[in-house]
């Protein structure tokens, strides 16, 4: 289980609010676990091409800087789809024959968050060093709360569920058309491969949500996260479609992050060469950032652990249910720490990312905000941010049938059966 966090990991100092906020913007990147993998895209940032249009990178989170936004924008990222009719061949002629361009577009809807926290002192210490004590005592507390939170309720739930939840339960996007959550367009389930829009129907639709809960009611305790489990996944069409990695010396990888009591399960299986899987990841994290903290390296796969990043997974009400049940967008009733209690889960949907499989938009810069009260004594602190998170499903607003046209080629989701360890 993760460990406590009454301990602050860090220590800051300083007492200028607004030069702490943009410090306290690339600290808490850093430090969740997502944020090792951020790259800027768009104007403010350094990935831009000429004209400030969007860098393509080879990073699976990209993060689209919008300082001009609002909370309920819509930051609308486009994809031109790929040609796919046949050559006109010999004296063919090409009148009437010219193939019609499709542009896909990931809309990223932003809402503000925001936290505070009143500081435990007592009124002579806020009299003699309000400003100085407050942001050192505070700014500890917020920075971790702001990293965890980012971590579970922004990145983690937009991979599961199409958005994230500060955008999903809140009332501004309510009843949005397009706006909504939605399964991942490809789920894996152990023994039973990818769950088909043939038998179910497409991603967006009620029937694949129960088509999702019947494949994961199949899975048993034999079902679990081993070589067989990868080397089966790693040659599925959409897999192959995933664009990998590219790393600093060329080598491609797609990424994989599982929760622990799944790499428990890969760990013994016999096939498994831990010495060997683990010597490459150490290897290649040498020369490869994006590598730093992987644990093995498998099946074209860079597999890294995470108990936080990774939600484990239940059928409620015949739909699967990602995350714990008291954070859940119909009624938010739990904290950070349900998301560190999984020892009644059984089921885990690891995360396969490839590039740009995630989209953060901030629409404005994280910043602080003081409650001042009482002839000018400081009471509480918080921060205040405008930002979102969705998953890279690219849609075509000209066609029809809801989730047919979702084009994803940058991640995917796979359960596998995974049981605390006994020892």
């Amino acid at each position: 289980m993760p460990a406590s966090n009454n301990v602050f990991s860090q220590s800051f100092s300083g007492n200028y609010p607004l030069v702490l906020a943009k410090k306290m913007m690339f600290e808490t990147i850093k430090n969740m676990f997502w944020g090792k993998w951020a790259r800027f895209t768009t104007p403010g940032g350094a990935y831009v091409q000429k004209g400030n249009v969007p860098k393509p990178v080879s990073s699976p989170i990209a993060i689209q800087n919008e300082l001009s936004g609002r909370a309920g924008d819509l930051i609308e990222i486009p994809m031109h789809r790929n040609l796919k009719n046949f050559w006109r061949l010999g004296k063919e002629q090409m009148k009437e024959h010219e193939e019609e361009p499709k542009v896909n577009f990931i809309q990223v809807p932003v809402e503000l968050l925001r936290h505070a926290e009143k500081p435990q002192e007592s009124t002579i210490d806020t009299q003699v060093n309000k400003d100085l004590r407050l942001i050192q005592n505070a700014k500890p507390a917020l920075q971790r709360h702001y990293s965890q939170g980012m971590n579970y309720w922004m990145c983690s739930w937009a991979m599961y569920n199409g958005y994230s939840l500060n955008v999903l339960a809140s009332d501004r996007w309510s009843g949005h058309s397009k706006v909504a959550a939605a399964q991942h367009p490809h789920i894996f389930c152990a023994g039973r491969g990818k769950v088909s829009y043939s038998t179910y129907g497409y991603p967006g639709n009620a029937a694949y949500n129960q088509g999702v809960a019947t494949e994961m009611g199949f899975i048993g305790a034999g079902d679990v996260f081993d070589t067989g489990f990868l080397n089966g996944l790693k040659a599925d069409p959409a897999i192959q479609k995933i664009a990998p990695i590219i790393m600093k010396d060329g080598n491609e990888f797609r990424l994989i992050i599982a929760h622990g009591w799944q790499i428990k399960d890969l760990e013994a299986d016999a096939t498994f060469r831990e010495i060997t899987a683990a010597a490459q990841a150490q290897t290649y994290a040498k020369d490869n950032p994006y590598l730093v903290g992987c644990k093995y390296i498998w099946a074209g796969f860079a597999i890294f652990e995470s108990d936080t990043a990774v939600f484990p997974v239940r059928v409620a009400s015949s739909v699967p249910q990602w995350g714990p049940s008291t954070v859940q967008v119909a009624a938010v009733t739990g904290d950070i720490t349900s998301h560190e209690d999984y020892t009644s889960d059984t089921m885990f949907g690891a995360i396969v990312l490839g590039a740009n499989a995630l989209f953060l938009a901030n629409a404005d810069r994280l910043e602080y905000k003081k409650r001042v009260d009482d002839y000018d004594e400081l009471v509480g602190i918080a921060y205040r941010h405008i930002a979102g998170a969705a998953r890279a499903d690219f849609w075509n607003r000209d066609d029809g049938t809801t989730g047919q046209h979702i084009v994803n080629e940058s991640s995917a989701l796979c359960i596998t059966y995974g049981a605390a360890p006994g020892f």
